[in-house]
């Protein structure tokens, strides 16, 4: 699969339009290559895939278990920073992405998409930080302290193409001997800097033979060449659809591509039946379908290996065993002919026969006994011993017998070994659906405050809570504005809930019930749940009411405020908390980006009772106990996906492949009981 400069330029500036604001949260490893994850303050994460032959938005979960050395050793130069944009390199094939330090140094990576793909770190002075395959090339050097220089121009890439500039290159080609002979598809190749796919659609599209040499193509054919070849790259650039080739099993010569357009030779491929074409939503989209399947199959090829590698051997062993009932059974056959043949005769032993069986290896030269003819199974008997015709004809029905005889035993073996090579296969089947179930590449890309604590309330309000000192600072100082409402336990250990939204220019837009929710919340998500209380008291407050700095002659600790003026007390809060499922269609969508569909996904959020309630689609209602990780988020996942009933089959597939780690990251800190549905009242 080749994605041209082109489609490299198409991809950047989609990525580029799609990243201000954005900063590099995570890097991880992928096949062949990094993903970079992304975050705003207020829109949502986004995730980007640097593969060995393109980069993209990606919306799956491509990340391998374990990161490589490179992406261990550019974590600390990437993690952290800005990403100012990303950008194509001339026309080449390479996609550059500058990134910006919060000191304000700059580094970029270099994603080569040619020759096997590469990604190259570099600083400022585009010195080489770190490379992902170190190589030394005659023109540049791609290892560490070296300075990073482009390779040599393919050629001019779509856009760029004119008239005047390929009636330069034309006439450099028929002044050359070498190349003067040269075919016209073969000469635009090396002079425009495109994909195959794409030199193939503008002969096909201007109807001119591929074979015709240099010598013929005439001014008119140059003009039209650089017509289309523009006309083309627009099309490209505007397209907002994606397509996906599926070669058909039987069609060896094509492989899976990916492409913003449709080209003739895929359409003539699909007309053929030798190809599937898939439309998506998006370029990106296509890609993420082409990395994920390969992705896919790497992870089944891995989970079956070993069995595989059983059932090949057992499949090797029955071939053999064909091989040698075939043999027998052709020599069976043969003996009872030439057994039939002798026993119709009165004469005596003809001699064409004696060859016959010698050359069929029933018969060899005995090398004690002046090289006289005798049965090989049977060193004693030799040809000469037999009187008749007859007397040989029964000798070779025996040999005959003997073989089917062995055939009969072969054809035995070879059923146990069948049996046990299609139970292996089973087994492989089992191992990689199982593996394909595990390994879920569909992701939802998740908004800005899925990073803290966070539920709607029951007027779909947001409500976010802080999970450390750092993020309680974060939320104070960035998330906290004066139609705002901060919420805060009586007790050390609380984190701040802030509503948004709390009040407007008419005053409070808070009732008892959504004061008892984010009170709830707040002492639910503090110390009081790790402490095993049964209730706490919590407090709210106005933003103007919280100070950074302590009065004269305290001491405030870090991520600590105080409170100044009265405090709205909510007395005896019941600690309890539940965890539901709800759709993502649900959740508030800030810094929407509208190339991007909606799909749908399940979230898991934990929060008051009454809150998630209006939204989600099961709940399992918890309190302080005994019961810990892993093995109580099984249990609630369980009950969970039990309760979503009626016609939510979709939400419960989906419910299914929700990540153990998922439950516990939104679980208060402590340890839980499951409340009983007659507890609950």
């Amino acid at each position: 699969m080749e994605i041209s400069a082109s489609e490299i330029r198409l991809l950047c500036k989609r990525i580029a339009n799609s990243i201000e604001g954005y900063s590099v949260s995570s890097v991880y490893s992928i096949e062949e290559g990094i993903l970079l994850r992304l975050r705003h303050e207020t829109n949502e994460e986004r995730l980007i895939a640097v593969s060995s032959f393109a980069t993209w938005l990606t919306k799956k979960n491509l990340s391998l278990e374990q990161a490589d050395s490179f992406v261990a050793g550019i974590r600390e130069f990437v993690e952290r920073s800005k990403l100012v944009t990303v950008e194509q390199e001339g026309s080449e094939r390479i996609a550059t992405l500058v990134l910006q330090s919060r000191s304000g140094e700059k580094r970029k990576l270099h994603a080569e998409f040619f020759g096997g793909g590469n990604i190259v770190l570099v600083d400022q002075e585009e010195r080489i930080l770190d490379v992902r395959n170190p190589q030394r090339f005659r023109h540049r050097s791609l290892v560490a302290g070296e300075k990073y220089i482009l390779p040599p121009s393919r050629g001019k890439n779509l856009e760029g193409v004119s008239a005047a500039y390929l009636s330069s290159q034309l006439a450099n080609a028929r002044s050359d001997t070498k190349s003067s002979k040269m075919s016209a598809i073969r000469w635009f190749g090396r002079a425009v800097g495109t994909s195959r796919k794409f030199v193939e659609e503008i002969f096909q599209r201007l109807a001119i033979d591929p074979d015709l040499p240099i010598v013929e193509l005439s001014p008119e054919d140059i003009a039209k060449l650089a017509d289309t070849s523009n006309a083309l790259a627009t099309e490209i650039e505007s397209s907002k659809k994606g397509y996906f080739l599926i070669p058909s099993e039987e069609n060896i010569e094509s492989e899976v591509d990916v492409c913003p357009i449709v080209p003739n030779t895929w359409k003539a491929l699909e007309q053929k039946q030798r190809a599937t074409i898939l439309e998506f939503q998006s370029f990106d989209e296509a890609l993420d379908e082409a990395q994920s399947q390969a992705f896919l199959l790497e992870k089944r090829t891995k989970a079956s290996e070993e069995i595989r590698s059983k059932a090949e051997e057992l499949n090797s062993a029955i071939q053999k065993q064909d091989l040698l009932l075939e043999k027998n059974d052709t020599t069976a056959k043969e003996l009872r002919r030439i057994g039939a043949q002798l026993m119709g005769s009165d004469s005596e032993f003809i001699g064409e026969i004696a060859d016959r069986l010698e050359s069929m290896k029933l018969l060899q030269r005995d090398q004690i006994s002046s090289h006289e003819l005798r049965f090989v199974k049977e060193p004693r008997a030799f040809l000469k011993s037999f009187a008749t015709s007859r007397a040989l004809a029964s000798r070779l029905f025996d040999e005959a017998k003997s073989l089917e005889q062995i055939n009969h035993n072969i054809t035995e073996i070879r059923k146990e070994l069948v049996r046990r090579k299609d139970d292996l296969l089973e087994q492989s089947k089992t191992s990689e659906e199982r593996a394909t179930k595990r390994v879920s590449v569909e992701r939802r890309a998740k908004q800005w405050f899925e990073r803290y604590r966070w539920f709607l309330t029951s007027d779909m309000r947001l409500a976010i809570g802080g999970r450390d000192s750092t993020s309680n600072s974060v939320i104070i100082n960035k998330y906290t504005d004066p139609n705002s409402l901060v919420f805060h336990a009586d007790l050390h250990g609380s984190p701040f809930f802030v509503l948004r939204d709390g009040k407007d220019n008419s005053g409070l837009r808070m009732d008892q019930e959504i004061e008892q929710e984010l009170a709830q919340a707040t002492v639910g998500f503090s110390r009081a749940w790790k402490d095993e209380l049964g209730s706490a008291d919590a407090y709210w407050v106005e933003p103007n009411q919280i100070k950074k700095s302590a009065p004269s002659g305290e001491y405030l600790p870090r991520g600590s405020f105080f409170i100044e003026g009265k405090k709205n007390f909510v007395k005896h809060v019941r600690l309890e908390l539940s965890v539901g499922l709800m759709s993502s269609e649900t959740l508030p969508r800030e810094g929407e980006n509208e190339l991007e569909p909606k799909s749908s996904s399940v979230i898991v959020v934990c929060g008051p009772e009454k809150a998630l309630s209006k939204y989600c689609v099961s709940r399992v209602k918890l309190a302080p106990g005994r019961e810990r990780g892993t093995l109580i988020a099984r249990r609630i996942k369980q009950l969970l996906v039990s309760k979503i009933q009626g016609e939510q089959t979709l939400l419960k597939e989906l419910g299914k492949k929700i990540a153990i780690d998922d439950i516990i990251r939104v679980l208060p800190s402590g340890a839980y009981k499951i409340v009983s549905e007659k507890q609950n009242g």
